[in-house]
């Protein structure tokens, strides 16, 4: 007998990283638990279209956002986001989606340079180029003070790790997708969101940072240079401490 595992989706990774279960939710929203599932499912068949589906999901956001800490901030306009593309309804780029709901302001176009004016730069640029040359042949020419110190780099792996301060974390999509929340030692929000297949995210505190991940089988952790490997099991949530000294138990 094969079986297959099924990715969850963010909404219901959130869920279950605010340790709520279905029939809580509905008790809570007063949406019904099949619709709940059925959005869980990045599928609208149940609550009757994608129209409908936006306010479901604010409003399932809502209730998770005040029942976990404020430290943990879910946004409701990425859940969105990640329900219309799974319908194939709405193929624009994320920001133009985030603009159409307030989230984000749209890019300024970039102005085209004429042919003309890129003839110009690059000739001004070559003038630069030569000058600069001749103002480097000249300076090889005169005597350079023996006295000046050559800075020093580090050719070892302990002086490479004592330059190292604080904690670095980076986070690698390696398969689906997980929701990740990071704070530091005051409880102040470093990251929130979603990282994909795929996507690096470098983070760095002086002292401290906790983690939450929706999903530990699908991202990969390097911690000031050491490589932590997968942190748990596809669909599992888990929270993680680390200083500069490591991975605290």
């Amino acid at each position: 007998m094969v079986s297959f595992m099924v990715e969850k989706s963010s909404l219901q990774q959130a869920r279950e990283v605010a340790g709520l279960s279905v029939e809580q939710i509905a008790s809570l929203t007063n949406i019904r638990p099949a619709v709940i599932k059925d959005l869980e499912k990045n599928s609208v068949e149940v609550c009757g279209g994608i129209a409908y589906a936006r306010g479901h999901i604010r409003s399932i956001v809502k209730v998770l956002n005040q029942k976990t800490p404020k430290s943990i901030n879910f946004d409701a306009n990425l859940f969105v986001a990640d329900m219309e593309q799974s319908q194939n309804q709405d193929r624009r780029p994320m920001i133009n989606r985030l603009v159409e709901n307030n989230v984000a302001k749209k890019p300024k176009e970039k102005k085209r340079i004429r042919f003309g004016t890129l003839t110009s730069i690059s000739i001004a640029a070559l003038a630069l180029i030569f000058v600069a040359q001749i103002a480097i042949n000249n300076a090889s020419s005169v005597k350079t003070d023996s006295t000046l110190k050559t800075p020093k780099v580090a050719n070892t792996e302990q002086e490479l790790t004592a330059q190292i301060s604080g904690v670095n974390l980076v986070v690698t999509g390696v398969s689906g997708k997980s929701w990740i929340g990071l704070t530091n030692t005051d409880g102040e929000q470093i990251f929130n969101g979603q990282i994909s297949a795929g996507q690096v995210a470098t983070f760095s505190d002086p002292n401290l940072i906790r983690a939450v991940i929706g999903n530990a089988g699908a991202v990969k952790l390097i911690l000031n240079g050491k490589d932590l490997g997968v942190p748990g099991a596809q669909g599992e949530v888990i929270r993680l401490d680390f200083d500069a000294n490591g991975q605290l138990q």
